[in-house]
């Protein structure tokens, strides 16, 4: 139940970085993390911090699917930060 409350937690985290980002852009390695320049990512990010929402309320409601989409869900960030890199290293 610990790693759920952590999941919850890192996607409301992730939430917040996006809407500071939208807000302000933030400057990765000389590039801007901003609507314009990382839109898709900032798709990507807002999807997968959904899905760890989605995932840790499933497991506080009792539903068994919670624990098959919880390594989803680190795979798709763990893509997702493996496609920041891509992006960061251009």
């Amino acid at each position: 139940m610990f790693r759920f409350k952590v999941l919850a937690l890192f996607g409301c985290i992730n939430l917040l970085f996006i809407m500071s980002a939208l807000l302000a852009p933030i400057s990765f390695a000389g590039r801007d993390y901003a609507w314009p320049q990382a839109a898709v990512l900032i798709l990507i990010q807002g999807l997968v911090a959904l899905a760890m929402l989605y995932a840790a309320r499933q497991k506080f409601a009792g539903a068994d699917i919670a624990d098959k989409a919880y390594p989803a869900v680190l795979v798709a960030y763990v893509l997702w930060l493996c496609m920041m890199w891509r992006w960061l290293s251009l």
